[in-house]
C-alpha cells in the first residue's frame, strides 16, 4: 500500500511530520507544481496526477487545501481510502465567509506578496501555538511562491465539486479555523 499526502496550503510535507504509518506502507508527499494562469483545479489535478503510482494498491491523505486536491483527484484516481484532516468533501461544507468572499472577490484585490508574510491572524487561523509552531509556519509560508497562495484561495472559495466521495474517512477538530466543522458531515 502507497499512501500519498496532500499537505495544506502553503504547506509541506513537515505538517506531516509526527505522524506515522506501518512500516509496511509506502509514504509519498505530493509536491505542489507551479500553476499556470487561469488554470483549474481539475487541470491542476491532472497536471500532479502523474506523481501517482496506480498500479498497485494506494490511499490519499489531504490536509486542509491538500484536502480539496485529494478529493478532485478521488474523481479521476480512485483511491481505496480518502483521508481528509481539517478539510472539506465538498463545496456545501465551504463556511459562509468563503462563499461571502467567493461573491465579492475581495481576495482577488489582495497583492500575492501579503499572503506570504505571516502576523498574528494568520498564526490564529493556522491554529499555530509556541515558537516552534510559529516558525514552522513561518518557514512554510516564507518557502510557498505568492501566486500559488493566492490561486489556491481562489480555488477553495469558488471550488464548484458538490459530490462527498463514498470513501471517505474525515477527522476535524471542533476549534479548527480554517474550515469550520458546523457545515461540515462526519
Amino acid at each position: 500500500m502507497t499512501v500519498y499526502f496532500f499537505s495544506g496550503l502553503g504547506a509541506d510535507e513537515r505538517v506531516f511530520k509526527k505522524i506515522s504509518i506501518p512500516q509496511k506502507w509506502k509514504a509519498i508527499h505530493i509536491k505542489w507544481r507551479d500553476v499556470i494562469l487561469n488554470e483549474t483545479i481539475e487541470d491542476y489535478c491532472k497536471k500532479i496526477s502523474a506523481q501517482i503510482d496506480t498500479s498497485e494498491d494506494f490511499s490519499f491523505v489531504g490536509l486542509s487545501f491538500g484536502g480539496v486536491v485529494a478529493v478532485e483527484l478521488s474523481k479521476i484516481l480512485f483511491p481505496q481510502h480518502l483521508i481528509l484532516v481539517s478539510s472539506i468533501s465538498n463545496r456545501n461544507e465551504l463556511s459562509m465567509f468563503y462563499r461571502i468572499l467567493n461573491f465579492i472577490k475581495l481576495h482577488k484585490a489582495i497583492p500575492a506578496k501579503l499572503f506570504t508574510n505571516p502576523f498574528f491572524i494568520t498564526y490564529w487561523a493556522f491554529g499555530a501555538k509556541g515558537k516552534e509552531e510559529k516558525a514552522l509556519l513561518k518557514s512554510i509560508i516564507k518557502d510557498t511562491p505568492p501566486k500559488f497562495i493566492k490561486w489556491a484561495i481562489d480555488q477553495i472559495i469558488s471550488w464548484k465539486n458538490y459530490e462527498r466521495p463514498a470513501n471517505i474517512f474525515h477527522i476535524h477538530g471542533t476549534s479548527d479555523r480554517l474550515f469550520c466543522i458546523i457545515p461540515i458531515r462526519l
